[in-house]
């Protein structure tokens, strides 16, 4: 028999920790899903309403839920909504291996219990290969609630037992030749290695030049700086103490003695996860990413790696790198599907982020622009 329980403090996740860490185990999607990642979101952005469902079946831990009552901002329009309590680009349902049909209706009516049914509840990123989406999808249906949902996908390069030169082959003619002049050119700027810090100190020292160099890069691209904001920073540093040593590849091309292009990414069932790159906006013209990560995957093939993942995103340059596409579906569910929440998260949201964010986006790399020149004299003078 399931029995389901609620942890509403952050306490009560560490009390689960070694269980919950357990039930994760070492699936591509670990990363996205295990306590350490959920309790560096919690040290950054405390939210004013968790409510973790836990599911046991003898005892033993089979699933968790991990949710929180949040206001979205104003793409959302400020409508309170119930969603995962830290989201990442995977976000299947966490319960253990053949549990889903029992587990997971056990615990989402727990949760509608807590948080009651006239808040929309999203579900985002959920991989379409993942079993438990079908029970999901069920669910929604049985309780007979409306839902919406939109599609993504993340490009991979599955490796596959290959050695770099099996996958080089595989590549099209020009972006073989092409990987192999941009490596050859930025070589003559000095001898290239990839780097990875040897300790937490030494990572840590790193993270605040990784900060600079992003930040740099996107309001040199017309773009907001991610983190300008200091929660941002906090979210990141409390996700390098967390996942040091437990999956966190946080790395960086080296030419010469200087650190030119960073990676802070994780590894999951075999597979590294590509999270946030950074590089020195002065290096564009060689073309750093392309440099990295050609080394990066000379490495992942000499280490037996499952393959590169970049994550959710359509960039071109992604797919000229890949051999394999995952999708995922995005879910936004609601009792009542005429009520201003439901109708603006599934239409109008979609809409604000397709045609108003890159304006937005733009407006506020402006201010962060004109912020950091004025900073800068009164910098000098002290």
């Amino acid at each position: 028999m399931v029995t389901t329980d609620i942890v509403t403090e952050t306490e009560g996740v560490r009390r689960i920790h070694a269980e919950w860490s357990a039930l994760v185990a070492d699936s591509f999607t670990a990363a996205f899903s295990t306590p350490a990642w959920y309790l560096a979101w919690l040290d950054a952005f405390p939210p004013k309403r968790i409510a973790i469902v836990t599911a046991r079946e003898g005892g033993r831990l089979v699933g968790v839920l991990p949710l929180s009552l949040i206001r979205s901002d104003v793409r959302g329009l400020f409508f309170p909504l119930v969603a995962p309590l830290a989201r990442g680009d995977y976000q299947p349902p966490i319960v253990a291996s053949g549990a889903a049909r029992e587990v997971l209706p056990a615990m989402l009516d727990t949760a509608v219990r807590h948080f009651g049914r006239h808040f929309v509840y999203w579900f985002p990123n959920i991989p379409t290969n993942e079993p438990a989406l079908q029970v999901l999808l069920s669910y929604l249906q049985t309780r007979e609630m409306t839902y919406a949902t939109a599609t993504a996908v993340a490009p991979r390069i599955r490796i596959g037992g290959r050695s770099y030169a099996e996958v080089e082959a595989a590549w099209s003619a020009r972006h073989r030749k092409e990987v192999r002049h941009k490596r050859q050119r930025l070589e003559t700027c000095g001898e290239l290695e990839l780097w990875r810090p040897q300790t937490l100190d030494e990572a840590q020292s790193a993270m605040r030049d990784f900060f600079t160099v992003h930040d740099e890069k996107w309001l040199a691209q017309g773009q907001p700086g991610r983190f300008h904001n200091p929660a941002n920073r906090r979210h990141f540093l409390a996700l390098l103490e967390r996942l040091w040593g437990r999956g966190l590849h946080f790395s960086a091309l080296r030419c010469g003695q200087r650190r030119i292009y960073y990676s802070f990414s994780f590894i999951s069932g075999g597979w590294i996860l590509l999270y946030r790159p950074a590089f020195r906006i002065e290096y564009q013209k060689y073309s750093p990413g392309t440099v990295f990560l050609s080394m990066l995957l000379e490495e992942a093939c000499r280490s037996r790696m499952e393959g590169i993942d970049f994550l959710l995103g359509e960039e071109e340059f992604k797919f000229r790198w890949s051999n394999d596409v995952l999708k995922v579906l995005d879910l936004h569910a609601a009792f009542h599907a005429w009520s201003p929440a439901f109708q603006w998260l599934a239409r109008g949201k979609p809409y604000v982020l397709k045609h108003v964010e890159p304006v937005m986006a733009r407006a506020k790399a402006r201010l962060q622009r004109v912020g950091a020149h004025r900073a800068a004299p009164e910098a000098s003078r002290a």
